[in-house]
């Protein structure tokens, strides 16, 4: 096994511009393009889904081999949502992250770790779907033909 990040696919690199300039394996497969999402995601996760999907298939970057990766993208982010709402200040329970154990002590509470873990989740999907700012800096989408036609003819073009 290669140590060091794990290789970025041929799409990534293209829309990035190779900056390395290795060669682009140029025999990497290319999945059906498109997907459903799961039935089993709850609604919380389907309408993450239904956020984000649209922007992946529209860059190419949604196929039916990515459905699994993608739906834990949703679930984390509903998990998330969900462990955040819970863990909302009272005046009972002023920190609710913190839990008192039966013997007195403080100790981070299940639903501030189930947060903890969907952060974590999360962060490492950002990386593979170009959702942080970090990711999306280095992808150059192209432009379509129209709209580069628009761009050579610049604001003086009396549209």
């Amino acid at each position: 096994m290669k140590p060091g990040p794990p290789p970025k696919p041929t799409k990534i690199k293209r829309l990035e511009g190779n900056p390395g300039c290795y060669p682009l394996n140029e025999n990497e497969p290319e999945p059906t393009p498109g997907c459903d999402p799961p039935a089993w995601l709850p609604p919380g996760a389907l309408a993450e889904w239904d956020r984000v999907y649209p922007e992946l298939d529209a860059l190419g970057l949604a196929t039916v081999v990515d459905q699994a990766a993608l739906a834990c993208w949703c679930v984390a982010v509903d998990m998330l949502e969900r462990a955040t709402l819970r863990l909302v200040p009272s005046k009972k329970n002023p920190t609710p992250e913190v839990q008192i154990t039966d013997k007195g002590y403080e100790c981070v509470s299940g639903v501030e770790l189930m947060r903890r873990q969907a952060m974590k989740d999360i962060r490492a999907f950002c990386q593979e779907f170009g959702f942080s700012p970090a990711s999306r800096s280095r992808i150059s989408v192209p432009t379509k033909e129209g709209d580069e036609l628009e761009a050579l003819m610049g604001e003086d073009h009396p549209n």
